[in-house]
């Protein structure tokens, strides 16, 4: 494990991954469409500051458990494969990086509030992460996960998107949009999935500084997001809608409109 120190990020300059081997034997171009799967809550009631490589990281890891796994197993894996399958620019540098993003994500944390409990999960993303220098990765999610992302047909309430959709997303604002518009369409496109709620409720949910007026919001996060989400999601057309109250707006919907252009298609 990587030390936590000030020290840390120089270790990681220093690594020279002279060995560089992809030590997973699964095709790379399938597992970019493997899918994620996680619970609604993770989605809605997460709060954390994972830019956006930690979040596809995040996906990347969660589409390696299987629906029947009963435990989180040690997810084995590389730079070769990570570096791959997230689109990037395989160098030592790269490898340094994508090393110092998994010492943060085990540091960082997240906080999940559960309505019914009354109650909120305060965790880290990884109990471990164990790097070497020829490249091999080793990853254990926290157990604090397993209600969000084990057994999940189980429990219900969970959301499953293409691994490849994430990692197309440069913006973490658009990635966090994308799971939202993901976990509103409750049936599958039959009707058009809205996403909907106070100027207040998208900070939170995009983790957007909480400093920013509405103009801010819509000009530097959500119209960005519509826009590149629009750009590079084949089966989203997303459109924003705002209610207001005097000159102040109230209420925000992003609704996806493919639902309905797919329907008019099949007239």
């Amino acid at each position: 494990m990587l030390p936590d120190s000030a020290d840390t990020r120089q270790v990681l300059k220093k690594l020279l991954w002279k060995n560089d081997r992809d030590f997973n034997k699964d095709e790379i171009n399938d597992q970019r469409y493997f899918l994620v799967a996680e619970h609604n809550d993770l989605i809605t009631k997460a709060r954390h500051d994972l830019n956006a490589r930690e979040l596809k990281i995040m996906d990347y890891v969660i589409s390696k458990i299987k629906p029947d796994d009963k435990n989180f197993n040690v997810i084995q894996t590389s730079m070769y494969e990570l570096s791959n399958v997230l689109e990037l620019k395989r160098s030592g540098r790269t490898y340094s990086q994508l090393a110092q993003n998994l010492n943060d994500m085990r540091a960082k944390s997240v906080r999940i509030y559960n309505e019914v409990e009354r109650s909120i999960t305060m965790t880290g993303w990884f109990e471990r992460a164990k790097v070497w220098e020829n490249g091999k990765i080793e990853l254990k999610i926290n157990e604090d996960f397993v209600p969000f992302l084990l057994r999940l047909k189980d429990n219900g309430h969970y959301t499953q998107y293409l691994l490849h959709d994430t990692v197309q997303l440069k913006s973490k604002y658009a990635i966090l949009l994308y799971k939202l518009m993901r976990e509103s369409d409750k049936d599958n496109g039959q009707s058009i999935p809205i996403v909907q709620g106070a100027p207040d409720d998208f900070k939170k949910w995009l983790g957007a500084p909480k400093n920013y007026a509405y103009k801010d919001l819509k000009k530097s996060v959500l119209i960005r997001s519509i826009e590149e989400i629009n750009m590079k999601i084949d089966d989203m057309d997303l459109e924003l809608f705002q209610a207001k109250r005097g000159r102040q707006v109230v209420q925000v919907e992003i609704h996806n409109n493919f639902a309905r252009r797919s329907s008019t298609k099949d007239l």
